[in-house]
C-alpha cells in the first residue's frame, strides 16, 4: 500500500509541476493566434519528455549517476565543458525568466511594484530551497501548482469545438511563424532543467531498482496529465482571445482568462497554481546549476548531504539564484526572456540527452534494465526530433523576430 501512495503522490506532483512559465507564455500566444492548429505539438513534447525523463530516472537509479556525471564519463574534456556551459546559460536564462514571472505574477494581483515582488519571489524560494527536505520541495511546489488544473475546468465550461481540436492534433502546414511556434512549443515542453532536475533528484530521494514503477508512473502518468493542462492553456487562448484578435503579451492577460471563465474562485485558483508552477521551475533551475557543476567536477552534491558537507554545492546553489536575480534587474521583459530561454534550450538538448540514451542501451551498465524494443527506437526517434528543433528554432527566431512576422 505505501508504495501505490507513493506512487500517487509522484504522479500528483508531477501534474502540478509539469507547466512553468514556457508553457504560459508559448500556449496561450500559440491558441490566441492560430486556435487550434498548434495542439499537435502537444503530445509530440509530452511524448518526449516522458521518455527522456524515464530514460533518466531508470539509468540514475540502476547505475547511481546523474546527468552530468554521464557527460563527464562520455564526452572528452573538452566537450563535456562545452556542454556544461551550454547547460548552465540556458539553466541560468530560464531560472532569470521565472524569477521575473513570480514577480510580475504577484504584481498582477497586488499592484505594487514588479521589481520589489521579484525580491520577495527570490527569498521565497531560495527560503524554501534551504530550508525544506527534497520531497517537501518537489510536494509543496507540485501541489499547489495544481492550481493550473482550472485551465483544464474552463476549456470545458462552455463545451469546446471538438471537431476543431481534433483537427489540431493533425500536423498542417503554415507560414514560419507558424512554425516558429510549433518549435516553440516542443522545446517548452522538454526544457533542460526538467531532465537535469529529474535524474539528480532520483539520486537525492536514493531510489533503488525498487523505485523503478514510481520512475515510470511519475514520467508516463503525471507528465501525460501535465500535458492536458497545457494543452488547455492553448485551447482557451483559442476560445477567448482569438475571436478577439487579442495577443497575451502578458501573464496577466493569461490569468484573465480563468476570471472571465471562472470567477473570482477560478483566478485566485490560477494564480495560486502560477506562483506555485513558476516558483517550482525557478528552483529546479537553480537546483540544476548546482548540480550540474558539482557532477562536472565531481563535489559532494545535494540535500542529502547537508550544508555543512556540499558547500561548494550550495554555494553554486545560491550563486545561481544571485545570477538569475541579477538578469531579471536588467529590467528586460521576463516574457520576452521566456522566449530565448525556450529556444537556446532547444540548442543544448542534445548535448545533454545523447549521453543518457547512449547509456540507457548499454547492457554492461544496464543489465536486465537495458532499454527494449520499445524504449530503444522512442529513444533515437526523440533525439532527431529535438536535434531538429536545436537547428529550426535559432534559425525561426531571426527570420520572424521571435514570432511577430506574419
Amino acid at each position: 500500500m505505501k508504495k501505490y501512495v507513493q506512487i500517487a503522490l509522484g504522479i500528483i506532483a508531477a501534474l502540478g509541476g509539469f507547466v512553468d512559465i514556457g508553457e504560459l507564455v508559448f500556449n496561450p500566444q500559440a491558441g490566441a493566434t492560430f486556435g487550434y492548429k498548434t495542439l499537435w505539438t502537444e503530445p509530440v513534447a509530452v511524448i518526449g519528455i516522458i521518455v527522456f525523463s524515464e530514460l533518466s530516472g531508470r539509468v540514475a537509479i540502476v547505475t547511481g549517476k546523474a546527468n552530468f556525471d554521464l557527460v563527464r564519463e562520455r564526452y572528452p574534456r573538452w566537450l563535456s565543458l562545452v556542454t556544461l556551459v551550454s547547460g548552465l546559460a540556458v539553466c541560468l536564462i530560464t531560472l532569470a525568466a521565472e524569477l521575473g514571472g513570480l514577480g510580475l505574477v504577484l504584481h498582477y494581483v497586488l499592484g505594487w511594484n514588479p521589481g520589489f515582488f521579484t525580491l520577495i519571489g527570490l527569498v521565497l524560494v531560495v527560503a524554501a530551497s534551504l530550508l525544506l527536505p527534497f520531497d517537501g520541495i518537489e510536494r509543496v511546489f507540485g501541489y499547489l501548482g495544481l492550481g493550473l488544473v482550472v485551465y483544464a475546468i474552463a476549456a470545458l465550461h462552455h463545451g469546446p469545438a471538438w471537431h476543431a481540436i481534433g483537427a489540431g492534433l493533425v500536423p498542417s502546414g503554415g507560414t514560419t511563424q507558424y512554425w516558429y511556434f510549433v518549435v516553440g512549443l516542443i522545446a517548452a515542453g522538454m526544457m533542460p532543467y526538467e531532465i537535469y532536475f529529474y535524474s539528480s533528484g532520483a539520486i537525492e530521494e536514493e531510489w533503488t531498482e525498487d523505485d523503478l514503477p514510481v520512475n515510470a508512473a511519475n514520467t508516463g502518468i503525471g507528465y501525460a496529465l501535465g500535458g492536458l493542462v497545457a494543452a488547455a492553456l492553448t485551447i482557451v487562448a483559442a476560445q477567448q482571445l482569438l475571436p478577439l484578435q487579442i495577443s497575451p503579451q502578458n501573464l496577466g492577460t493569461v490569468l484573465q482568462q480563468a476570471l472571465r471563465e471562472l470567477g473570482p474562485a477560478g483566478f485566485y485558483a490560477a494564480v495560486i497554481g502560477a506562483f506555485f508552477a513558476i516558483g517550482g521551475a525557478t528552483i529546479d533551475s537553480a537546483f540544476s546549476c548546482a548540480y550540474n557543476i558539482a557532477q562536472e567536477e565531481k563535489w559532494p552534491w545535494g540535500k542529502k548531504n547537508g550544508l555543512r558537507h556540499a558547500k561548494l554545492w550550495t554555494g553554486s546553489l545560491l550563486g545561481a539564484f544571485a545570477i538569475g536575480y541579477a538578469i531579471v534587474q536588467t529590467r528586460i521583459d521576463p516574457v520576452g526572456l521566456t522566449e530565448y530561454a525556450v529556444i537556446a534550450s532547444a540548442v543544448a538538448m542534445p548535448l545533454s540527452f545523447w549521453p543518457i540514451v547512449r547509456t540507457s542501451q548499454d547492457r554492461e551498465q544496464m543489465g536486465r534494465h537495458v532499454s527494449g524494443y520499445l524504449a530503444r527506437p522512442l529513444a533515437w526517434i526523440f533525439f532527431a526530433v529535438i536535434c531538429v528543433v536545436a537547428i529550426a528554432g535559432p534559425v525561426l527566431m531571426v527570420i520572424t523576430h521571435m514570432g511577430k512576422l506574419t
